[in-house]
């Protein structure tokens, strides 16, 4: 039976149904046909015009992206409109565009989760509930859901030596699927504060210094982070660690692509991670 990009959305959708994205987001097929037929598949964090011309040279007739390209009113599809350059290159290359984004962030395969375990974190519990949780519905069969983890090491340890280790361990973990270099990482807080609970939230995580604060995390890993955030963060005694956006969500790639290799009904397609996906920063 032939693969489909509507079997490939089906399959991801098991995990991170749309339903569970945000009402601004905008996720789910965003280019092609649910019809078309798939060969390969590229997987990536934003969908560049790199990207998609990487997508080209591999064969791919589908992109399962993390952000997606369409997020505000596109008025037009006129090739002097940069935000139109992006749905213009794949229609002329007829490569579909899939995008999971809150509803991904939310899922079992989240980066929080991912970085939650390099850590060695236990007792990992969400951080942020969403409201669907709190509803009590009898036999409920959908998985909890939320954003962040937060969790305990095994023994209290001091925030700089922490940090050195969290940094070793990520470059070693093989959780990203390309040496990405961990550069632009910022700590902030006391190297000699002692760390027990730790919250992390993966992508633009400052709005969640309240809520960290108030689960009596010692220690907030995320990306993003505004000054003023890391100032409420500091008043409250807790440290800040802000991988920055790519670093932080970047272990979804890899987890998509073990998720996605173990499919028996996707068995026989060719999947990658994108090579050319990076940070945007230069340091």
């Amino acid at each position: 039976m032939a693969v489909t990009v509507g079997l490939v959305a089906q399959i991801i959708e098991k995990i991170a149904p749309k339903s569970w994205a945000e009402d601004w987001d905008n996720v789910g097929l965003l280019v092609g046909s649910g019809s078309d037929s798939v060969e390969r598949i590229l997987i990536t964090l934003d969908g560049t015009l790199e990207v998609v011309e990487e997508a080209k040279a591999y064969g791919a007739q589908l992109i399962v992206a993390h952000h997606p390209i369409i997020f505000r009113p596109l008025k037009n599809l006129r090739a002097d409109n940069a935000a139109a350059r992006v749905p213009l290159r794949l229609l002329g290359h007829q490569i579909g565009y899939y995008a999971a984004h809150t509803n991904l962030d939310q899922s079992i395969i989240s980066s929080s989760r991912a970085l939650g375990e390099v850590l060695g974190l236990q007792e990992m519990k969400i951080l942020e509930e969403s409201a669907y949780n709190l509803i009590p519905i009898p036999k409920r069969d959908e998985t909890a859901r939320g954003y962040g983890i937060s969790g305990y090491l095994k023994k209290p340890e001091k925030l700089g030596p922490l940090w050195k280790r969290f940094l070793d361990s990520l470059s070693q973990s093989g959780i990203y699927a390309q040496p990405y270099e961990l550069s632009g990482v910022r700590l902030a807080g006391s190297l000699e504060k002692e760390v027990r609970k730790v919250a992390i939230v993966n992508g633009s995580g400052g709005r969640f210094v309240p809520k960290a604060l108030f689960k009596g995390a010692d220690l907030l890993i995320t990306g993003d982070v505004d000054h003023h955030a890391v100032l409420d963060a500091l008043e409250g005694d807790m440290a800040v660690g802000d991988l920055g956006h790519f670093l932080s969500e970047a272990p979804m790639l890899q987890a998509m692509y073990q998720y996605l290799t173990a499919e028996k009904s996707l068995q026989g397609i060719e999947i990658r991670v994108s090579s050319l996906n990076r940070s945007p920063w230069l340091g």
